[in-house]
């Protein structure tokens, strides 16, 4: 679903993502890791788009031009940043809708030339809203303002609202982080049912517990390289990887 081939990213000459390559695929969910500044954060904002970078990306097949953020999302790529993005002053689905890729037949042209489908597309906008908000469990909360809901809650309504574009790719940066432990299992169960419904997903995060329990595949990054790619149980036993968390030679 996604390929990011030799993506390397550079601020003032100092190499922050050298050469990295990763693959998703559908149903597949794929933990990126590695030690701080390793990376991980800098490689989701090129695929992104966000900032300046080199190589190719492509999603769902079709090549998708870097450092244009309109074409990634209008590829099918949604992102969940590290911090809440929630708007306080809105109710819950109102939240939802703001991520909402339809937005077709707006303003005065939808209201007096083609009402009918106007209607019929506010319709569907909501109820996949509200699908959205049934899908992390915050369906009770649809009509009470986000200012109202706790952390943990907040980061589940960010979470559907990236899901109200109907992406084919999914990017969390650190998704985890604030919540507690149960919060973290809710989380990590709701991130398993959006797997299984055809989103192809990567999330960077530092609680290992949390990753080996919901993904797939593990990518390490060091030092903007990737250093060691496999199942979890694999992965950590890799002594490259030992040695960029511990600083030691591995089977130390």
């Amino acid at each position: 679903m996604l390929e990011a081939k030799g993506i390397s990213v550079s601020f003032g000459g100092v190499s922050a993502v050298s050469g990295v390559s990763l693959s998703v695929d559908t149903d597949e969910l794929v933990g990126l890791v590695g030690p701080n500044g390793s990376g991980k954060t800098t490689f989701l904002n090129a695929v992104c788009g966000a900032v300046a970078a080199s190589g190719n990306l492509r999603i769902d097949g079709k090549s998708v031009p870097l450092c244009r953020p309109g074409a990634a999302w209008r590829a099918g790529l949604s992102r969940m940043f590290q911090a809440p993005q929630t708007f306080e002053e809105l109710c819950c689905i109102e939240n939802v809708l703001l991520g909402s890729s339809e937005m077709g037949w707006r303003g005065l042209s939808g209201a007096w030339i083609a009402r009918h489908y106007m209607w019929r597309s506010e319709r569907r906008r909501w109820a996949r809203a509200m699908e959205m908000l049934e899908l992390v469990g915050l369906a009770d909360y649809a009509t009470e303002e986000a200012s109202l809901l706790t952390y943990g809650q907040r980061r589940l309504l960010e979470l559907a609202r990236a899901l109200g574009s109907d992406p084919k790719v999914l990017l969390l940066d650190e998704p985890s982080a604030g919540l507690n432990t149960a919060e973290t299992m809710e989380l990590g169960e709701r991130l398993v049912e959006i797997r299984r419904s055809g989103v192809a997903v990567i999330v960077v995060d530092h609680k290992v517990d949390f990753l080996d329990a919901i993904c797939d595949r593990l990518v390490v990054l060091q030092l903007g390289e990737v250093i060691a790619e496999g199942p979890p149980e694999e992965v950590w036993k890799h002594e490259q990887v030992v040695s960029a968390y511990l600083g030691v030679p591995g089977g130390a």
